[in-house]
This record gives structure tokens, sequence and C-alpha cells, in this order.
């Protein structure tokens, strides 16, 4: 695939921690109880000076804070992260992906100081975006993102849409300009597995149920994942990419990072048949990581038997100009 030298871009989990319960989020079963997979954990500045030594930061051209289960603005040390990187290279983009809902306005002023691209999960107006986001705050969301944007700072807004909030797209749009956010992405996910998708507490008792949008429902029926032989065209490898998770374990891009999910999820089922390990950067190093040939491993696959996850995220489907999750 590459080597240790050829990373240009890293997609980096700070935290498995967040506030929020997403009901189609793999932290959260339905957005009830915790899943009891995964570890809340998060990395602090001296673990990251650790995993990522001076001169690696240097060599980079762009950093994304994000991950598979926590939101960056949870980890204590997430400002200080960014800032640090950004005092070992002021060309580097950074960026971030956010629900907004936590931190005061001095923390939001001091990330737009940094140079920071932030992307703001918003879904809907007050009246519908916490259907999804749970307990998160929209008014509370508007005040940080109008906070980061009067003092300087690059923001965006993501709306993933449902039947519920279908209707306010356009609404949504022009309130992002009228705030002064650079730009309005709508997203759709293919995790319905019917209908309708039922919202827990925690408890176990059904709060609501989330219904797919028209536009998700044809795409939906539309997608077609190919799993065969020159199928697989890999971003990571693409754009020079590896993804670090919270608890240090290395892989091609946040797909592949399937550890924590149940032992019989058929993701991690594939990937434990194929390839079997999860280098960490508590027991080697990085460079160390990539001299043991563990990118071959995967990119072997493709020849043959791709990686579910390989097969799903970058094999070859048709396009619709549409993002998914």
């Amino acid at each position: 695939m590459y080597s240790y030298n050829d990373i240009l871009d890293v997609h980096f989990e700070v935290t498995s921690k967040c506030q929020a319960r997403c009901p189609m989020c793999i932290r959260r079963i339905n957005g009830g109880m915790l899943n009891p997979f995964i570890e809340l954990n998060e990395v602090s500045l001296d673990t990251f000076k650790k995993w990522f030594p001076h001169q690696f930061i240097k060599q980079l051209n762009s950093f994304f804070m994000c991950g598979n289960y926590g939101d960056p603005i949870i980890a204590r040390d997430s400002l200080q992260i960014l800032q640090y990187i950004r005092e070992q290279n002021p060309s580097i983009q950074l960026s971030m992906h956010t629900n907004g809902s936590a931190r005061s306005k001095e923390w939001w002023k001091h990330l737009a100081s940094t140079d920071t691209r932030v992307v703001f999960g918003i879904d809907g107006l007050a009246d519908t975006h916490s259907l999804y986001r749970i307990d998160t705050d929209f008014d509370k969301i508007i005040e940080n993102a109008q906070e980061f944007i009067n003092s300087g700072g690059h923001a965006e807004w993501n709306m993933l849409v449902f039947k519920h909030n279908e209707h306010q797209v356009e609404d949504c749009r022009i309130l992002s300009r009228q705030l002064g956010f650079k730009n309005f992405q709508v997203k759709h996910t293919t995790r319905f597995q019917g209908d309708s998708f039922p919202v827990l507490d925690d408890s176990g008792k059904v709060t609501h149920y989330l219904e797919a949008s028209d536009r998700s429902v044809e795409i939906l029926q539309k997608v077609k994942f190919v799993k065969s032989r020159g199928d697989i065209s890999c971003k990571a490898s693409k754009w020079k990419q590896i993804y670090v998770s919270t608890s240090g374990n290395v892989t091609p891009c946040c797909w592949t990072d399937v550890k924590d999910r149940p032992h019989n999820n058929p993701s991690r089922y594939d990937y434990m048949n194929k390839v079997g390990i999860f280098p960490n950067l508590e027991e080697y190093t990085l460079e160390n990581i990539f001299d043991s040939g563990y990118f071959e491993m995967i990119s072997d696959t493709w020849f043959n038997d791709p990686l579910h996850e390989c097969s799903r995220q970058c094999g070859t489907f048709d396009k619709f100009g549409e993002q998914f999750i």
C-alpha cells in the first residue's frame, strides 16, 4: 500500500466518550444502554506526543479529528493537541467533526485561533434536531458555532436527513448561510434494516421511531456493493491516510478498525478470519507497524476475497452525488 514516510493524512480518534445518544451510533444500543464492548477513554497530550513524533507531524498535509465512537470536544486535551500540531506544522490542514453541544465560548474562540475547519453535525432545526442527536442542545450548538465563526473559524454544517427533518433541508441551508457557515452538506444513512428504526432509553423502552427520508429509501434500493477482483479503490491508499483509535489501534481507515464491535459482527468476524491482528501504538511504534507488513495483509485480500468493509466502503457501486454513513 504505502510506507511510513509516505503518510500524509491522519484520521485520529481522541476519545471514545460522547454526551450524545445518537440511535444509530454503535456506542449505544439504539440510543439506549451503552455498548458493553466499548471502552471509554481518551488520549492525553503526553500520550499523543509519544505516539506521533514531532518529525512525523511535520510530514503531514492534513489531520482530521473525529473517530468511530466519541466526540473530540469531550476530550480534555483536544484543543491542546490541535495547538501542538499547529506549532509543529504551521501549514497543515486541521479539521474536526463534532456535534458542537459542549464547551464554553472561550474554548471555541481558542479553537478558531488554531485554524481548524470544524464540521458540525446539525440534523434539522430546534424542533427536530434532537430526535436523532439525543441529549444535545440545538440552541447551544448554534451559540457555539456562532462564537467560532465570529472568531474567524471555518465552520461547515452537515445534516443527516430522515423522514422527520427532510422538509427542513432548505431552511437549514438558508440558516447556515445567514450564520456564516462556509458549506452545507446533506447526508443519508444506509443503517436502516427495515421501514423504521426503534429508539430506546436506558431501560430499553421505545421512545420513538426513526424513518428514512424519501431520498434515502430510493438510494438504499439502488446501492450495490461489488466484491470481486479489481473492484477496490482504497481511499486510504489514495490519500496516504492512516486511522488511529483512542485505544491506539492503527488501521488504514476508521472502517477497518472493527476491534470494539461485537464478536459476531459480520465485519469483525470477516476481519479476524482474514487479518486477525490489531497493531497498537501502546506496543509498537508507528514505524514498526508499517515495517511489519500489516498494511499489505489488508491489501492482499483485495485481489481474491476483499475484506467486507473494504468492499462496502471502497468497492464499486452506483454514485448518486450524496454522502452516506
